[in-house]
């Protein structure tokens, strides 16, 4: 998430942003979040860069300590799917469009400019927690123990960035997050156990794709999904 696609973003919804919303006018708290978040993302970005990729000599050290993963996760030094990361890759992708499902409401589309700022909001500071932790951290990935894995993944920066999964996160704050804003927009409705089911299905899909494809340990993404729930739920309502 880059600053100029941020204010490309506050540009194109500039004329619905203060729309009528039980969550209320543009305020100082839209500043705090989304500043907050965008600055500590940052600060995450200039600490990954600090990471210093596995050297050969390092990873076979590495690769000398798979007994001591914790047992819940040490089964997953065994998997490694290329197909299952792409799969994940583009459900990453395709998660920030899951608020765009309020456009199909009559009763909620006037106000998608608001809601999509606070959807926005939630994806900075999810993304803000994940680098942090992710640059503090440095958790070997699961398949820099597998030797069916190929070499040059394992030597890169990326390889040391396990905990805790981005992807899960970042899929679970827009669920539950468009889950919560199409919940509160439109109380009672019948539609609400649909919207709460497909909010926890499609991160655990994705935290399950995550695993298959050796890219992070079960510790990671159950991290991840209780991450990006607690934020897809509570950014809403910071603005009730």
């Amino acid at each position: 998430m880059r600053l100029p696609g941020l204010l490309l973003f506050f540009l194109l919804f500039h004329f619905y942003l203060n729309g009528q919303s039980i969550y209320g006018p543009v305020d100082s708290r839209d500043a705090w979040i989304g500043g907050g978040g965008v600055g500590l993302y940052g600060v995450g970005i200039l600490l990954t860069a600090d990471v210093d990729p596995l050297s050969p000599e390092g990873l076979r050290r590495l690769e000398g300590q798979r007994d001591e993963i914790w047992k819940i996760d040490r089964w997953v030094t065994h998997q490694w799917s290329p197909s299952a990361q792409r799969i994940s890759d583009r459900v990453l992708m395709a998660s920030p469009a899951l608020p765009l499902t309020l456009l199909l409401d009559k009763n909620t589309d006037h106000q998608f400019g608001r809601h999509a700022l606070i959807a926005l909001e939630g994806l900075v500071v999810n993304l803000a927690f994940m680098q942090l932790a992710k640059a503090s951290i440095r958790r070997p990935r699961p398949f820099v123990f597998n030797p069916e894995a190929p070499l040059p993944p394992k030597l890169e920066r990326d390889a040391r960035l396990s905990f805790f999964s981005g992807h899960t996160s970042t899929v679970a704050t827009m669920s539950f997050l468009s889950a919560r804003l199409y919940t509160d927009l439109r109380p009672g409705n019948k539609g609400d156990a649909l919207a709460w089911a497909t909010a926890s299905a499609i991160p655990a899909l994705t935290g399950y794709l995550r695993v298959k494809g050796g890219k992070h340990y079960l510790t990671d993404v159950l991290v991840g999904y209780a991450v990006g729930t607690v934020i897809g739920l509570i950014v809403p309502r910071l603005h009730r």
